[in-house]
């Protein structure tokens, strides 16, 4: 009995080896499948991110900007005065810059964002003191419509989703307010 059951666990003790083997192949060949859809799935989750991010910076910079150009002085010699047209644009710019980090250019169309393929901003900007508009001669009522367009660039160029592996993040806001109340 005990001479029978040598020679079968020497069998069993040599095909061990050549188990493992296989099964350390099956489990490469198994993660080299997985490897790079977890990898996409991280890429995706992080260009999420990063949009989500810049989504919110963005909507938070163009409100701000929109409030500081509603809210600038009725005195047309103050420092704080904004005149329609370039500078509203140019003060618009500077703030969404600065919290952005973008470079963010005045649009070369007034009142309009002909493209996206540079970050760049356009304004609308009244004072206004008809009573229909709740302003009067003391207090105007002063509009700002802050438009702004960036192209966000993505770590991967996702088929059907960007344009040229970007996607176009473009927000508006109006603010309106009675200057010196």
């Amino acid at each position: 009995m005990g001479k029978s059951a040598l020679p079968a666990q020497r069998a069993r003790d040599a095909a061990v080896p050549h188990r493992r083997a296989r099964h350390r192949g099956q489990s490469l060949v198994e993660f080299a499948v997985v490897l790079p859809v977890m990898l996409a799935i991280g890429g995706v989750l992080i260009d999420a991110a990063r949009l989500y991010q810049v989504w919110t910076t963005l909507e938070a910079a163009t409100r701000d900007a929109a409030q500081y150009l509603a809210t600038s002085s009725d005195d047309p010699y103050s420092p704080d005065y904004t005149w329609a047209g370039e500078d509203a644009d140019n003060k618009a710019a500077y703030i969404i810059s600065a919290a952005t980090a973008y470079p963010v250019v005045r649009s070369a169309s007034a009142d309009s964002l002909a493209s996206c393929e540079v970050p760049q901003v356009t304004t609308s900007y009244t004072q206004n003191t008809t009573d229909a508009s709740g302003g009067t001669v003391a207090n105007p009522a002063s509009t700002a419509t802050v438009t702004v367009c960036i192209p966000f660039r993505t770590l991967f160029g996702y088929p059907f989703l960007t344009t040229n592996g970007a996607f176009l993040l473009r927000t508006e806001r109006t603010m309106t307010v009675l200057v010196g109340r």
